[in-house]
């Protein structure tokens, strides 16, 4: 019986493990209400969900919090730009739409373009929080970073981009229907692109020449 509730019995560390994504969901949450705040509240989340729950590292809140301050400035830009583009894509792709209606060829032509624009910046989307969370970069080479992990993975992208709209689109409904499923949405649609992610990442993280041993530095991010 006290192998049972051994805290290393595997349905215990089971379901402390999704108690933790339950709990890194409602923070995201939370941290999203002021819309700015979507891109640092997603770069932690990213963050939190790989040092914390993947590789058993540090405290969860500690770690969010950590994160989502470091990459505030960085975060929050992002979202300001995501948020001009869709607010300049939806009033242009409305306008190309009643084009369209009237038979203009130039109508179609735009609506074609924003389409591609769209699944460009959802592509980006997909990459730019995570990116944040790893690397040390400008919001310039954020973007640049984004858009060529986006073509050079198409493959993955693909992937994580129909999970990425998939997961928003529930988020949507659960918000109407089951408000609930919400605390969930995020933290396992997080863990579950943190596989491919970070298969990706390792192409790019340079060769220590130290091990963690002799440089004193824990590098859990290349486990």
């Amino acid at each position: 019986m006290s192998a049972f509730f051994s805290s290393d019995n595997k349905f215990f560390v089971l379901m402390s493990k999704i108690f933790d994504v339950m709990i890194l969901g409602l923070l995201w949450l939370l941290f999203c209400v002021p819309i700015i705040t979507i891109g640092p509240a997603s770069t932690a989340l990213y963050y939190t969900m790989m040092k914390v729950i993947r590789r058993e590292r540090s405290y969860l809140f500690k770690e969010f919090f950590r994160s989502f301050k470091l990459n505030f400035k960085q975060g929050a830009i992002c979202t300001v730009v995501y948020a001009v583009l869709v607010v300049v894509m939806y009033i242009d792709f409305t306008y190309a739409l009643e084009l369209s209606k009237t038979g203009s060829k130039y109508g179609s032509m735009l609506i074609g373009f924003f389409l591609v624009l769209a699944i460009f910046s959802v592509f980006t989307a997909v990459y730019i929080f995570p990116v944040l969370s790893r690397f040390t970069v400008t919001v310039k080479n954020l973007f640049k970073w984004s858009f060529f992990l986006s073509v050079r993975h198409i493959l993955w992208t693909l992937l994580m981009a129909v999970l990425f709209v998939g997961t928003a689109v529930m988020l949507y409904f659960s918000f109407f229907y089951m408000p609930p499923l919400i605390i969930f949405l995020p933290g396992i649609y997080t863990l579950i692109i943190t596989f491919p992610m970070e298969h990706i990442f390792k192409r790019y993280m340079p060769q220590e020449e130290e091990t963690d041993e002799e440089s004193g530095v824990d590098r859990w991010y290349n486990e």
